[in-house]
């Protein structure tokens, strides 16, 4: 594995990007689809490829935005690249997340055999199912927030209506638009600088 003295790979704001073959945990923001991955590859030659990637987000299916994960192979030259930005997870920070994961057979954890959507905030095809979950806990959330992205091991709906994510990593620009990467054990968000909540479903993390 190459080893950047930084974790961004690929910032097309910031004209970042790093040639070379990566592996470990990558997370690319694709216009506004979410792409986890363990390998990247980027080069002039070839431009940016990613190999079995799971692609998650939603998607218009007639007068409706669905959500979906699947698994896919990228690539793109380096004319009109769809992607903000692809992002190595430092192993500490991976290391946190993992430490601080629950068991599956924790008894009063959802996991969901498929993935489904809890939150969009669209006004023509927006979806909220917080009231629905409040008080439960919900395993294997991702959410596109405000300026970034949040992966966690689960999220729990308060008495607020509000999420409460637990064991998350984020990545997000800071005010000067910089990529930062962080690990926080506990994290709440309002409802209303979140663009969408989707829980990933076992079968499809099984891929």
């Amino acid at each position: 594995m190459n080893s950047p003295a930084n974790f961004v790979l690929f910032d097309s704001l910031k004209d970042i990007k790093i040639n070379g073959e990566f592996t470990g945990s990558i997370i690319s923001k694709y216009r506004d689809k979410i792409i986890f991955s363990d390998n990247i590859k980027i080069s002039d030659s070839e431009g940016i490829i990613i190999t079995e990637g799971l692609l998650t987000g939603f998607e218009k299916i007639g007068n409706k935005l669905n959500p979906f994960s699947r698994s896919s192979d990228f690539k793109w030259n380096l004319i009109d690249i769809p992607l903000e930005y692809s992002v190595l997870i430092p192993e500490d920070t991976m290391e946190q997340y993992d430490q601080g994961q629950f068991s599956n057979e924790f008894p009063f954890t959802i996991n969901l055999l498929h993935t489904a959507g809890l939150l969009l905030n669209d006004l023509k095809f927006g979806l909220n199912h917080l009231d629905f979950f409040k008080g439960e806990i919900l395993k294997n959330p991702i959410a596109m927030i405000r300026n970034g992205i949040i992966t966690a091991d689960r999220v729990v709906i308060d008495d607020n209506g509000d999420p409460v994510f637990y064991d998350c990593l984020i990545v997000g620009r800071d005010k000067n638009e910089d990529i930062n990467i962080s690990y926080e054990p506990i994290i709440n968000v309002d409802d209303k600088v979140v663009e969408y909540i989707i829980i990933l479903g076992i079968e499809e993390l099984k891929i």
